[in-house]
């Protein structure tokens, strides 16, 4: 046998008996729907099932960055919990930030892996730094698989609530997104040296957006944006300004499925950027349609939904569900989404709300998606809830009362 017949059947072995994978791009939107409910789903994948599937197939490092952790037992989180734990012991390096205020006052269920070896706790005391609360939603695996969401480490938030959010598979968005929970894991113990750029291999944002090739989607473009402006680093986009821009910019829709919604800051009437920018935007002819959960019914906000409601081209309608057959569940049986779409590319996905605080005091995040197909799958998904038996047009003369959330 000769040199070359030898290497040509070497290589040959090599290639029939060692598969190789090469990693990529892929996007994939991912929704909870209630239980007992028959809320459209569109065949989105599930949230439980998703993050079960980065969990597991996480070889090396997981960061976290979540408001908080509640679980209880028997529920889908522990399955979640023990995904992570289980991780941990076979040498993956897990770290988690949640917000030091909510944890203080509430739960504590993240103690469940403070003492696993491979994972470490911090929290972040946003309140200390910009006024706030730790109130992104996101965690990534192997540098290179990020999920982000209005989906909250709850097991409520698996089972008995409405969330949408998206995980995407590419080094350079999972890059950004490290960076920030870089910054916050730094500030977390108070170094503010998290605030400089510390040499990102490609930094995205609108100039430099992210370009993906995905299976079910084809060509996708899309860039993050953070909140607040006081802990971001110079460079990335602010997720009011995006916001702003978007709506000023819609020349035919918006439809908008949010949480709350308040255009004040604070106890101030100072603060009207989105709302004015809705308005302008239907006085251009542009067709607003909002769906807010009957959890957005409070005091300091029900009036200014009522007159945002009576607005030529925008229509509003409350979504509520009813109570689970176990009997009434501590906050939840609610609409938790954050997202809408913008004529017939954009989509918009994120863990903020729209009030003041949470884009100007606490930490956020939202990805801006510019892509026909998942405008259309969010188009059939908002259309699906908008003509459901879930939603009822606001009422201007009717006395809304608070909604009991525990």
């Amino acid at each position: 046998m000769n040199l070359k017949t030898f290497l040509l059947l070497l290589i040959s072995f090599v290639f029939s008996t060692h598969e190789i994978v090469i990693a990529q791009d892929d996007f994939e939107l991912v929704q909870s729907i209630p239980s007992e409910t028959n809320l459209i789903d569109t065949n989105l994948s599930n949230t439980l099932d998703v993050w079960l599937k980065m969990i597991n197939d996480a070889n090396s490092k997981i960061n976290i960055e979540t408001f908080y952790f509640a679980n209880k037992s028997g529920e889908p989180l522990e399955q979640v919990i023990e995904a992570l734990k289980n991780a941990a012991l076979r040498g993956v390096e897990i770290r988690i930030i949640v917000d030091s205020s909510f944890y203080a006052n509430n739960e504590k269920s993240v103690d469940i892996l403070d003492q696993t070896q491979n994972i470490t706790i911090r929290k972040f005391p946003v309140g200390n730094i910009s006024g706030g609360v730790m109130h992104a939603k996101f965690f990534i695996v192997d540098n290179k698989n990020l999920f982000i969401g209005s989906q909250n480490m709850d097991w409520r938030s698996i089972k008995h609530i409405h969330e949408i959010g998206v995980r995407v598979m590419n080094d350079d968005l999972a890059g950004m997104f490290n960076e920030i929970f870089e910054t916050d894991w730094r500030l977390c113990e108070g170094s503010y040296w998290g605030l400089v750029n510390q040499g990102i291999h490609k930094f995205v944002n609108l100039e430099n957006p992210v370009t993906i090739n995905s299976d079910e989607y084809g060509k996708i473009i899309l860039y993050p944006a953070f909140s607040p402006p006081e802990i971001n680093m110079a460079g990335l986009n602010s997720e009011e300004d995006e916001l702003i821009k978007i709506i000023t910019n819609a020349g035919k829709r918006l439809y908008i499925q949010i949480y709350s919604y308040s255009p004040r800051k604070q106890k101030e009437n100072s603060y009207i950027r989105i709302d004015s920018a809705l308005r302008v935007a239907a006085a251009k002819g542009v067709d607003i349609r909002i769906i807010f959960p009957d959890w957005a019914i409070r005091e300091s906000s029900i009036d200014f939904i009522k007159d945002l409601s009576l607005v030529k081209n925008i229509q509003i309608k409350f979504i509520s569900f009813s109570q689970h057959s176990s009997g009434f569940i501590p906050y939840s049986r609610v609409d938790h989404s954050k997202y809408f779409i913008a004529d017939d590319n954009l989509s918009w996905i994120s863990t903020s709300n729209w009030e003041w605080g949470y884009f100007n005091n606490s930490r956020n995040a939202t990805l801006i998606i510019n892509s026909e197909k998942i405008n259309n799958k969010l188009s059939e998904l908002f259309n699906g809830i908008w003509e459901g038996s879930y939603v009822e047009f606001i009422d201007v003369d009717r006395k809304y009362e608070t909604v009991k959330r525990n």
